[in-house]
């Protein structure tokens, strides 16, 4: 190798290290923002209560999260929901009945994003800086997760605060192509410590679906038994 290649070699890996220094930093500040390690490292289960507002209607919706990937969502009155979506794990269910394909692959993602904070610290050494992201006139760094089975999330980060602004997630590539769900997060509010976003905008395939509005947000001791069947 020729000194100038040399010097270029030297000069690429110089910057990937720096770049990657620079990324644990980042995440670093993530995971100040939202509570700090030990305060992360620490939650078990989380309750959420709010409602779901789209195309008009509103609808009471709880959802219950718990490590690892273990997410269930009621919507509707709590005597008799409308729609009970399940996932524990490498099964989920719809209203009782197994979720396959995009349908499950969409409620892994919705667990990852829940507890994006979290899995942004401890997969650190996995993450992916993508290019800079405008913002409603922010300017955003951007980090990617690959997820088993071909499934991808990105997160939208204000480098100034540490908060995660927008994420988005991809499903594996099939006959039919991916489907990408972006969620933008606003209101903004410490709960125990925490920081969690009271609002949520979502979109599948870039067409609004849905507000989620919360208004309470538990941190729980234990899961609640029997939640993550249908």
């Amino acid at each position: 190798m020729n000194r100038l290649g040399l010097l270029l070699v030297c000069a690429l890996a110089a910057r990937s290290a720096t770049a990657g220094e620079d990324l644990g930093a980042l995440v670093d500040k993530v995971a100040g923002a939202y509570g700090g390690r030990v305060a992360l490292e620490k939650m078990v289960a989380v309750r959420e209560t709010g409602r779901v507002e789209a195309a008009g209607s509103s609808n009471a919706m709880v959802r219950t999260f718990v490590r690892p990937r273990k997410l269930r969502v009621e919507i509707g009155e709590a005597s008799k929901p409308t729609e009970v979506r399940v996932v524990d794990g490498a099964t989920g269910w719809r209203n009782g009945k197994e979720s396959t394909g995009v349908g499950y692959e969409a409620m892994v993602l919705q667990a990852v994003r829940l507890d994006l904070p979290f899995q942004l610290l401890s997969q650190r050494k996995a993450l992916v800086e993508k290019e800079l992201m405008d913002y409603k006139g922010k300017r955003l760094r951007v980090v990617e997760l690959r997820l088993e089975h071909g499934l991808t999330i990105t997160a939208g980060i204000e480098p100034e605060t540490g908060r995660i602004l927008f994420s988005t997630g991809t499903t594996k590539a099939g006959s039919s192509g991916s489907m990408t769900f972006e969620t933008r997060y606003d209101d903004f509010r410490t709960v125990e410590g925490r920081l969690f976003a009271f609002k949520e905008t979502n979109f599948a395939g870039g067409t609004k679906t849905a507000d989620i509005v919360l208004s309470k947000i538990e941190l729980l001791k234990a899961p609640p038994p029997g939640a993550f069947k249908p």
